[in-house]
């Protein structure tokens, strides 16, 4: 008498249809996960990373209100997206921006608390700990964070600007679409080699190996695709904050110079931890993967359009 393995079972027609169904769930299930947090669920997510204080989301300021207002009108953005855009306090110090203007949910526009910093005192005010230690501001590493975390008002525009240009594509499409093609990718890439190689009467240690490097192989091209879309909407958005004027281009250098600074800072405070999330530089570290553009070319984006500018300014003298 044989005895069936567990195994077995999948190589059956009602086997195959039930792994089927599982693949075609997994693929719809992360689509889902990717989609709805930036449409249907766009303002569960707001609250999920809203700057709370004392247990309240905190409002934010009106000042700011008007400075997004601001931004608006300098993108030129039309009427019926003006009204899409949803900007609050987030939580952290970095710029944060969900959904797309190209969907009726909108998009919604994170602005950190240190755009209300106008002095050192306003940071002293807030209790700022790194690692749940404070800070003493009057050394080194605390003046770099300091300086870094108080923006001028035309920085500020110019990183509204940024998260603003960021929701005027359809990034969400792509990054809900990339799950569900990586799956089905690797799905019916083992079933062609299984069946061209009769994998099937070979034993299910070489289809567990198949099935691990087309895995490894499917995830990798998942990220890949990932990273390339990020990179090139955030190549994109910096080409066209620099179509808005040299002063867009001072700003945008100013910018990335205070992230860098404050991420330096950081890498010091934090020790260890600092050193492994940031470099000397004040890139952030990623490992094998570049989901973002490193910061230090985004700067030297800008210093070239400024030194291109000068240039040509310089070229327009001699030739009067």
């Amino acid at each position: 008498m044989t005895i069936r393995r567990p195994v077995s079972w999948f190589l059956t027609d009602r086997g195959r249809r039930f792994s089927f169904a599982v693949i075609t769930g997994t693929g719809v299930g992360w689509t889902v996960a990717r989609y709805a947090p930036n449409t249907f669920f766009l303002e569960h997510y707001k609250k999920f990373v809203h700057y709370y204080n004392n247990g309240k989301p905190v409002p934010l300021d009106k000042e700011l209100n008007n400075r997004v207002s601001r931004c608006i009108e300098i993108l030129n953005i039309a009427n019926v997206q003006r009204k899409l855009i949803a900007p609050f306090s987030v939580f952290g110090y970095d710029m944060f921006h969900a959904g797309s203007l190209n969907s009726k949910f909108g998009a919604a526009i994170g602005i950190p608390v240190n755009f209300t910093y106008k002095s050192l005192e306003d940071l002293e005010k807030d209790d700022i700990q790194v690692n749940q230690k404070k800070i003493n501001w009057s050394s080194d590493a605390g003046k770099k964070l300091a300086d870094a975390l108080i923006l001028p008002e035309k920085v500020q525009e110019f990183a509204i600007c940024r998260e603003i240009l960021m929701t005027q594509n359809n990034k969400i499409i792509y990054d809900s679409i990339y799950p569900f093609a990586s799956i089905f990718l690797v799905y019916n890439m083992s079933q062609a080699i299984n069946k061209k190689l009769n994998l099937y009467a070979r034993p299910v240690m070489l289809r567990g190996i198949l099935y691990s490097i087309l895995g490894v192989f499917g995830v990798g091209l998942y990220f890949l695709m990932k990273d390339m879309t990020e990179v090139h909407f955030e190549a994109q958005t910096d080409k066209k904050l620099c179509e808005l004027g040299p002063e867009y281009i001072e700003n945008g250098k100013v910018f990335y110079e205070k992230i860098l600074k404050r991420n330096q800072a950081l890498r010091e405070l934090m020790g260890r931890e600092g050193e492994v999330k940031y470099s000397k530089m004040g890139n952030e570290n990623f490992g094998l993967r570049h989901p973002r553009l490193a910061l230090v070319h985004r700067k030297q984006f800008f210093e070239e359009k400024l030194k291109e500018l000068s240039e040509g300014h310089a070229n327009d003298e001699v030739s009067k």
